[in-house]
This record gives structure tokens, sequence and C-alpha cells, in this order.
């Protein structure tokens, strides 16, 4: 799946360290990462497809039945001594999570981070599409996508396992992190990381705000012929159905004064009701 990656699996105590071979390219994430520790514990690495790089030996340690990974793939719940849960202050990181019931402030747990989910690709903001409860960003054949070692699968910008940014032999310049083959600066706070991103606290790096974008009062709508809506969100507004499909054949109901594709008036998916395995909940539709 584009987003969702396994759980790490801790080792048992006195296991070495091993090198986990990539899976398939997923949104957000690619290939098993797995945390490694020496058997006192004291020495963790995150491994995955692109290599090992060090991991603080608190992060994922809860045990077994710990916390899932981040949205990126590696990561976990931030344990404290004696395999309790470290607090995590969601004001100033995106926090890590195993369920809704970690989350506050009605944000909800998707791929493992605590973040106020999307359900239609509109909420993204421009270029972007929502994908399982994230925003990510968009591609198609005639935009790819700009960010090194990224290709375009099914209209989403995903990491490239066979064309990585970084890896284990080739690690970044300047003090960033790489995490899923992609260079990233590292963050103890939102603060530390350029607009647009937020700082993951699973894995210590910044990464792209993968929540909503609402707020577009104020300021003109991208596309011609949108409103700013009282939902926040640019709209095609609209007096009847028809008018509609006369904007786009996609576009089949006018409702609340603006138009709707058959998705947004019945989607097949939602974070409460994903697709089946192997298909993606994208903008409401399985893909």
């Amino acid at each position: 799946m584009l987003l969702h990656s396994p759980l790490a699996k801790i080792l048992g105590r006195g296991a070495l360290f091993l090198t986990i071979a990539a899976t398939a390219a997923g949104c957000g994430g690619c290939g098993d990462a797995t945390l490694q520790c020496d058997s006192d514990g004291e020495n963790c690495f995150i491994c995955d497809g692109y290599g090992c790089r060090p991991a603080e030996p608190e992060i994922g340690t809860g045990g077994v039945g710990g916390s899932q990974g981040g949205a990126d793939g590696v990561g976990g719940g931030q344990g404290g001594a004696g395999g309790e849960e470290a607090a995590c202050d969601a004001e100033l990181t995106t926090c890590p999570c195993d369920g809704d019931e970690a989350c506050e402030d009605g944000t909800r747990c998707v791929d493992g981070l605590c973040i106020a989910a999307c359900e239609f690709s509109y909420e993204c903001g421009t270029g972007r599409v929502c994908v399982n409860g994230e925003c990510a960003e968009g591609c198609s054949d005639s935009v790819p996508c700009a960010e090194p070692g990224t290709l375009c699968d099914r209209g989403v910008c995903v990491p490239d396992p066979e064309n990585p940014e970084c890896s284990d032999a080739s690690p970044c310049e300047g003090g960033a992190l790489c995490v899923d083959g992609a260079c990233a600066a590292g963050c103890a706070t939102h603060a530390d990381c350029a607009p647009g991103e937020v700082c993951n606290a699973a894995t210590g790096a910044c990464m792209a705000d993968p929540s909503p974008q609402p707020g577009c009062g104020g300021t003109a709508c991208a596309a011609q012929g949108q409103e700013c809506m009282e939902d926040g969100y640019c709209h095609y507004p609209c007096a009847s159905e028809q008018a509609c499909r006369l904007i786009d054949s996609r576009f089949v109901r006018c409702e609340g004064g603006f138009c709707k594709t058959r998705e947004e008036i019945a989607p097949e998916c939602t974070l409460d009701e994903p697709c089946a395995d192997g298909e993606d909940c994208i903008s409401g539709e399985c893909l």
C-alpha cells in the first residue's frame, strides 16, 4: 500500500544487527523498517532497505506490544524508563500513536501519527492529494514528482527504492537525516522545520505536513471559477447539477451551494472503512 508500513519489530535480547531488504514502494514509507538493539539495549538502530541509522534507545522500546511506527514507516512510541511512554507535546511536535485514543484535540491516529486527517483531496491544497487520511504530494504524467528519490504511483509521489536520494552507503550531507531514502532536516519541534513542514517525533526529522490545509479566506482560489466557501476550502459554486456537469463531468451533484463528485457524495472508502488489502483510499476512491 502507499502509506501503511508494518509495525516495527523489536528483536530479542542478544540479537545481532541485520540488514533488512526493502519491500514495494509506499507513500510515506518504503520497505519494512525494524528497530534493532544490542543485548543491553543501549545501542539501537533503525534498519530498512536503505540501510541502518542510529535511533534513540527510548524510541519504540516499549516491548513487543509497543506503539505503531510513524507515517514514514519507522519509529514508534517514545518509551520511558521501565517501558512507560514518555510525554509527547502535541503543540510542539507531531506525536506517534497506536490508536485514536492516544490522540488529542480531535486528531486521528493515521499511520502511526496523530494528525487532523483528510477525507478528500480538495482539503490538502494545490497539487496535493488525500491518501488514506494523509495529504501527500500529487503527480501525473504531465506533472512528475520533483523531490529526489521519489516516483509517481497512482497519482501520488512515493519513495523510489531503486533510486533513493540517500542510503547507508550514500548518507545525507550537512547533518541531515536519511528517512525512507530521502534527506530530511533533524528537529526537536515544529519551529526547527521549514514552512509547510512539521516535526515527526517518531523519527526526529521534518516532514511535509500531512494534515488538511483550510483557510482560503482572504486569498484567491487557484482554479479559475472557484470560490472560498464557508467550510474554508475552494469549491466551484453552483445553482444546479447541470451547471456542475458543464464545469467537469466528474461532478454529479450540486449540494450545499457547490459542486461535488460521486466520491464526495458517496465515498467508496473512509478512514473508518478502509479499502481492501493492496488498495489505497485516494480521495474517497479505492485504487
